[in-house]
Order: C-alpha cells, then sequence, then structure tokens
C-alpha cells in the first residue's frame, strides 16, 4: 500500500494493463475501455428513455484501469450527501491505525465503534457517522477533523475539496464533482486510501448495504453481484437530489460509475424522493445493461 500525502501529491497512477491467468494457465492482458460504439450505444439510450423530462441528470463512468472517462449530461457536481460517508469511515480508520500504533484501524476498533462504522455505511445512519466524526473532532477539533477527511480527498488526487467551515461543519453539504467521486473509488479499490485489511473490511460493508438503501446501482446488477457503493440524497429547492458512486466488478477489472440526478417536479409520481429514485433506477438499469458485472466491454 502506498499512501499519498497531501495537496503535494503527484498522481503516480497509470492505465493498467492487469494479467490474469486463461483457461490454459497463460497470462493474458485484460483491457476494459470505453470504444466510441459504446460511447454513442449508452449516450443513445440516455436520450431515448426521456428520463430527462423528470429532472436534470449527470453520468461519469471510467475503467478500474484509468484511461478516458464517459461523461453523460449536465449535472457533474453537487453535494456529497452520504456518499461522503466512505472518506469519512476512511479517515475514521486510519485515526485508529495511527493512535494505536497498529497497521489496520479495522482491527483497532470497539466493538462499539466497529458497529458505528457498520451502521455508518450500511444503514448510511447520519447519527453514526457523526459519532465517527466527534470522536476525531474531541481530539484535533471540528477543523482538524474535516483536515482529516479532506487528506483523503488528497491522496485520491483530488485537490480543491472542503469541508464547509460552519455550524457543525456539515460534512454531507461538502461539494464536489463526479469525477471527484470516480478518482476516490478507483484509489480505494486500488488500495492507495487505506491498509489492504482496511480496504477489504470497507468494500465489504459497501458491497452489503441494507435493503432499503439498495436502489439504482445495486437493483440494477442484482442482490448477488460484486458492487460496492455508497449512496445519498437531500432536500434541494423542494425537489429531491439523489446520488450514488460504485464500484462494478474488481479488483483487476470493471468499472467506477457516479451518477447525479434532480428532480424536476414533472414526475407524475408526486412524491419527489420517489420519482427521482425511479428515475436513479431507469438510469442505472440502462449503465447495466450495457455493463454487465464481471464483463469487460470494449
Amino acid at each position: 500500500m502506498v499512501l499519498r500525502n497531501g495537496s503535494e501529491a503527484v498522481r503516480t497512477r497509470t492505465t493498467r494493463v492487469e494479467i490474469r491467468r486463461g483457461e490454459a494457465g497463460e497470462a493474458t492482458p485484460v483491457h476494459t475501455n470505453l470504444a466510441p460504439e459504446t460511447r454513442a450505444e449508452l449516450t443513445h439510450e440516455f436520450q431515448i428513455s426521456q428520463i430527462e423530462k423528470n429532472g436534470e441528470l449527470g453520468v461519469y463512468i471510467q475503467p478500474l484501469e484509468g484511461g478516458p472517462a464517459y461523461q453523460y449530461g449536465p449535472l457533474q457536481s453537487g453535494q456529497t450527501w452520504s456518499v461522503i460517508k466512505v472518506p469519512l469511515v476512511l479517515a475514521y480508520l486510519r485515526w485508529r491505525a495511527e493512535v494505536t500504533g497498529k497497521r489496520d484501524g479495522s482491527k483497532a476498533l470497539t466493538p462499539y465503534a466497529r458497529t458505528e462504522v457498520q451502521q455508518t455505511i450500511r444503514q448510511s445512519d447520519n447519527r453514526a457517522a457523526r459519532h465517527l466524526y466527534n470522536q476525531m473532532s474531541a481530539r484535533y477539533g471540528l477543523t482538524g477533523a474535516d483536515a482529516r477527511i479532506e487528506r483523503v480527498f488528497q491522496d485520491a488526487g483530488e485537490t480543491g475539496i472542503r469541508i464547509p467551515k460552519t455550524g457543525l461543519h456539515a460534512f454531507g453539504a461538502t461539494v464536489w464533482r463526479l469525477s471527484d467521486a470516480v478518482k476516490l473509488f478507483r484509489a480505494l479499490n486500488d488500495g492507495e486510501l487505506a491498509s489492504h485489511r482496511d480496504t477489504a473490511y470497507l468494500l465489504k460493508l459497501m458491497r452489503t448495504v441494507s435493503y432499503q438503501d439498495s436502489w439504482g446501482l445495486k437493483q440494477a446488477y442484482g442482490p448477488d453481484s460484486r458492487v460496492a457503493f455508497k449512496g445519498g440524497w437531500g432536500p434541494s429547492r423542494a425537489q429531491y437530489d439523489l446520488e450514488q458512486a460504485g464500484i462494478v466488478g474488481g479488483p483487476n477489472a470493471g468499472y467506477v460509475i457516479a451518477i447525479m440526478f434532480h428532480t424536476n417536479g414533472r414526475s407524475p409520481i408526486r412524491d419527489a424522493f420517489a420519482a427521482g429514485r425511479s428515475m436513479f433506477n431507469a438510469v442505472a438499469a440502462i449503465i447495466a445493461e450495457q455493463f454487465p458485472a464481471g464483463a469487460s466491454r470494449g
């Protein structure tokens, strides 16, 4: 594991050619690209779906190996909402490893802290997430706790992402781009943000999110798929913002997918969140049709 340190870090990840074993035991390269035909087909499916009659959409997809990303729709930035609970937990695990002198923060958790981490990711429990944050802020202050989360973003190669410094420092109100979400999840998948054990621990939690939160990517790919994801949502201008970022496939071949959707009140479904979730499921279904889990698509 290599942890990149701070805003001076230089991103060294290059497009990788992963190696897997063929049937005869020989090493064969695994390529996962987004070919022009695939991009055009995905764009066409979004356009004919008429999803955007019911809200504003943004999609960003990149192979785990790197390379040019696919981008669709104008909604390419917004609040992180509960997706920020992933870097929050990473910051917490790194802190626990640091203060206990252990390599793995997940091995340094008390039973209560372990439950709080699980509830933060699996149930998207705001109280549990705030408890983890408060533990760090009790030691380092609000600004210090923010800095630890921001360091995770920096180690993923992102700069300029800042936790709002007002009130209780509402970390879910942090603004980022879909491309930032993809960078973060790629770095997590590659083991760049935590130890091997802590990375595996967090990805397992992200693959076992509660049923009530398993809409969007998890619903599209099915309950038995290897989709590690985190979603979030919140009210915005009398409507709803919905967001998910997820890793499909992995560890050596697959995609990182990030989606945002903002409802506009024009859906026949009167409940704004239910309308947004319905449209979000449709977006994820289109993506899953083009990129089946475990498949390398050119």
